[in-house]
């Protein structure tokens, strides 16, 4: 025979605690929220007086020791000021975001009532009109220079020409009149 493992022994003192009543009947159905299949106590399973006297002593005892350690804790968090703090914080945190809202509220009016975003969409729109004649007047100079491109490019070789070969020319007497 093998010893009981740890879910088991977990099992039975979760079953203790927190069921103890679900042993007392033999016929009724549980659950048991350690397993998956429900179980069925029967005459031959019923627990003696004994256990079951002793289990409810168990869960009185747990009882005692949970309300005695909340009631230490309530005291504790009281005494300490904590929720006193807390509820402070919460009314400061309240208030700013009040008076926070108000600005903001106060700030839209005056932006609304000083006709700033009305100006604003003018000063748009003209600067878009300026923009769009800048581009226009732009279109109409790139196409005069493509119309006289070609005369102007023909004339600006000539002068590239005449301006190397007086370069060369300058150069060339400029050695000369060194080497002599």
């Amino acid at each position: 025979m093998r010893g009981r493992s740890h879910d088991d022994v977990r099992r039975e003192l979760l079953r203790e605690t927190i069921y103890p009543f679900k042993d007392l009947s033999p016929y009724r159905k549980y659950r048991d929220p350690m397993k998956k299949k429900t179980m069925r106590n029967d005459r031959k399973g019923a627990i003696p007086a004994e256990q079951a006297a002793e289990t409810v002593k168990k869960v009185a005892r747990n009882i005692r020791e949970v309300s005695s350690t909340a009631r230490e804790t309530v005291k504790k968090i009281h005494g300490s000021e904590a929720i006193t703090e807390l509820a402070e914080a919460v009314q400061e945190a309240t208030v700013a975001t009040k008076d926070t809202a108000k600005e903001i509220g106060d700030t839209a009016k005056e932006i609304r009532n000083s006709h700033v975003a009305a100006t604003t969409a003018s000063a748009v729109e003209e600067t878009v009109k300026a923009a769009t004649e800048t581009i226009q007047a732009g279109e109409n100079t790139a196409r005069q220079v493509s119309k006289a491109a070609p005369k102007t490019t023909g004339t600006i070789k000539k002068g590239a020409i005449k301006a190397t070969k007086a370069t060369k020319a300058t150069l060339h007497q400029a050695g000369r009149s060194s080497g002599k």
